[in-house]
């Protein structure tokens, strides 16, 4: 079957932040946004598993961090609305990374101005009143919280064998994205692209892999790294087929280019055997 792509321009309408580190309490926002995260966004949403419902309402299932298996494709019926993403990248029109320029920390502390000590927590409980209690030890107390200041660009491209799925989105479109849920709106959009299959040694676009996906590459520059996932492009090692866009010049994506060994582990790959 054939595969889609349309290039999608978004920019953040507030202040955003997605935690990247916390030394103490000075929390570092990343300046990428992964594929699961733009398509829980730009799907609004729409096949999340929410653990079922009680007279017709949604039942939102707590999370325990300590037990908590990760596990995107539970939590999303990814065939129900096969598209994908590739990850999305905040950058300078020019392409270059955002300048330090583009980014700002604001300060919080917890000290009520009732009781200035940071060894309790106040809120308020279900009939309104203020309540103390101990503070948890893993709670900061101060610090600061960084954010990508307002009206930057967040670049990604939309994949899809359905083209009806693309054309939905439309210049204008806003979404909620991010730690904070920051509104996100789409400023551009590209035509939309049917993918060329080649088979050959491709230089690849920003994929996001998990990092042992990374044995397919000969070379290949690192954007983002965590414990679950590689930001990367470069050349792949071995000769497969790719399936390859060439955007016109009026998008910010030039060109990419998608190896089967990628396009396998998206839910994009059970079309594809069709």
């Amino acid at each position: 079957m054939t595969l889609y792509a349309r290039a999608i321009t978004l920019r953040n309408c507030g202040r955003f932040t997605v935690i990247a580190s916390d030394f103490g309490g000075d929390y570092r926002t990343q300046t990428h946004v992964t594929s699961q995260a733009l398509y829980a966004s730009l799907t609004h949403g729409a096949t999340w598993r929410a653990g079922g419902t009680v007279e017709g309402r949604p039942i939102y299932p707590s999370i325990k961090v300590q037990k908590d298996r990760y596990d995107f494709s539970t939590d999303y019926d990814l065939q129900e609305l096969p598209i994908w993403f590739t990850p999305g990248l905040f950058a300078r029109r020019d392409g270059d990374d955002l300048s330090d320029q583009a980014l700002d920390a604001g300060y919080f502390n917890v000290v009520h101005e009732c009781y200035p000590s940071t060894s309790k927590q106040f809120k308020f409980d279900g009939k309104g009143k203020l309540k103390d209690a101990k503070r948890p030890s893993r709670v900061p107390t101060y610090g600061t919280w960084q954010g990508i200041l307002p009206d930057r660009r967040l670049y990604t491209v939309a994949l899809a064998h359905d083209p009806a799925l693309l054309e939905a989105f439309e210049v204008g479109q806003t979404y909620l994205l991010g730690k904070k849920r920051t509104m996100m709106q789409i400023t551009a959009r590209s035509e939309l692209i049917a993918g060329e299959e080649k088979r050959g040694i491709c230089h690849t676009g920003l994929l996001q892999l998990t990092p042992d996906q990374i044995t397919h590459f000969r070379s290949f520059d690192v954007v983002a790294a965590t414990m679950r996932y590689l930001i990367v492009q470069g050349e792949i090692r071995e000769e497969q087929t790719c399936i390859t866009f060439d955007f016109d010049d009026a998008s910010d994506e030039q060109s990419l280019a998608l190896p089967q060994f990628y396009l396998e582990n998206t839910p994009l790959a059970t079309e594809m055997q069709q």
